[in-house]
């Protein structure tokens, strides 16, 4: 009866899909397409041993990074799948975990179509990455004979409470997974009412090495200071660039739109407001003096932190996100600045913050916060010794998550 009931609300689900892909389609945003998330075409595996790892966007992907390749050491004859549940996660698994065999979107949880899928991949092994579980998929996994394993796995105070309303269902769908590899003691707290072992393995993305950057791109913008702002969300462009516009003489700002279907939107933005300004995909036509370089493209953050003294991190001015990855921009010796709404990453934040490798503030600081970094060096020098404590206290959670594996006899 319960699995009865959740085939029910797939169909619903997929039928409040269907407008969406039909209408994203026909605006030509990029995204999975009907037949995608039903799942109708299936990776050719050609016989070998296959790994399904899945990671829903671009955060988990860039997290799977490291475990992906100790297992692409451990296994590498094996043939590894990476899906995904987004268009920005496919693009992000394509340079990330490029040494993969396959990628394809997560079809559409329905029992038919998760059995269809196992029965041609017959998966050794399936690592999800962080979360996002399907009680029809993990279930065909289980009956094919598939091993698997939450890694960096974590769930929120509100889904946790929400699990203990079904506790009979959740313990179900939990009692799926062989393996709990979770984040912190405070994720095994909220995973333990449901699941018979959890094991503290650490966050992942502490483990990610950073991406080695073009020689001789480094940029040159005379007395100009270099900041990013990135993974912005609607009205986060707007709000900051009106806080800062009284430094623009001596700004130089990569301004990087979270999701690439709003390029179009904040260049109209700037035009609006006669900011000058010039697309990075263009950068190389221009004389340098624009005051903000609009980036067009997926997987030029690297690029971009690299080149600036401090990143602003978004989708953590506006109360709908929740917040992103504030990790990254530390990667690359650039501190984190971001805002107070931090709900969805929490344990990041109360990381960074500890190891001074950051600072949060509201929108209305960010003009007085950069006055000062920029008048006393000491404060960057400060927040960028704190980056490489933050990374060199964290790492070792792929090496845990394999460790567990070989411990719980996970290898066949």
């Amino acid at each position: 009866m319960q699995i009865a009931i959740y085939n029910a609300l797939i169909l619903l689900f997929a039928l409040g899909c269907a407008p969406k892909l039909i209408g994203d389609w026909w605006r030509g945003k990029k995204g999975p397409s009907l037949l995608e998330r039903l799942g109708i075409e299936i990776p050719d595996t050609k016989g070998r041993s296959v790994i399904w790892i899945h990671a829903v966007s671009v955060g988990e992907t860039k997290a799977a990074q490291p475990l992906f390749l100790r297992l692409k050491k451990e296994f590498p004859e094996a043939f590894f799948l990476v899906t995904h549940a987004t268009w920005t996660g496919r693009e992000e698994a394509k340079r990330s975990l490029g040494l993969a065999d396959a990628f394809a979107f997560l079809p559409l949880d329905f029992s038919w179509i998760m059995r269809r899928w196992v029965k041609r991949l017959r998966p050794t092994y399936f690592v999800l990455v962080e979360g996002d579980f399907w009680v029809n998929q993990l279930s065909a996994l289980k009956r094919g004979g598939a091993k698997i394993v939450l890694a960096s796995g974590k769930i929120s105070e509100r889904s946790a409470r929400r699990f203990g309303f079904v506790s009979f269902f959740a313990k179900r769908l939990f009692g799926l997974v062989d393996l709990f590899c979770v984040q912190s003691e405070e994720h095994a707290a909220r995973f333990a009412p449901f699941v018979r072992e959890v094991y503290v393995a650490g966050n992942l993305k502490f483990d990610v090495e950073p991406q080695e950057i073009e020689e001789g791109k480094f940029l040159k913008r005379g007395e100009r200071e270099v900041i990013t702002i990135a993974c912005t969300h609607d009205p986060e462009e707007k709000l900051l660039l009106e806080v800062l516009e009284p430094m623009f003489s001596r700004l130089t700002i990569f301004l990087a739109p979270r999701h690439p279907e709003r390029f179009d939107a904040v260049e109209k933005l700037l035009v609006e407001k006669k900011i000058s300004f010039v697309r990075l995909s263009q950068l190389q036509h221009t004389a340098g003096k624009e005051t903000v370089i609009l980036v067009d493209a997926m997987g030029r953050l690297p690029f971009c932190y690299a080149n600036s003294r401090l990143a602003f991190v978004g989708g953590s001015f506006t109360d709908r996100i929740g917040g992103h990855n504030v990790l990254e921009p530390c990667l690359y010796g650039c501190p984190s600045l971001f805002g107070p709404y931090m709900q969805g990453q929490r344990e990041l934040t109360s990381h960074l913050l500890r190891a001074g490798a950051g600072r949060q503030i509201a929108a209305h600081e960010a003009l007085s916060t950069l006055e000062l970094f920029f008048s006393d060096p000491a404060f960057l020098v400060e927040m960028k010794q704190g980056s490489n404590r933050l990374f060199s206290q964290g790492r070792g959670s792929a090496e845990k998550t394999i460790s567990l594996m070989r411990e719980k006899r996970i290898w066949q």
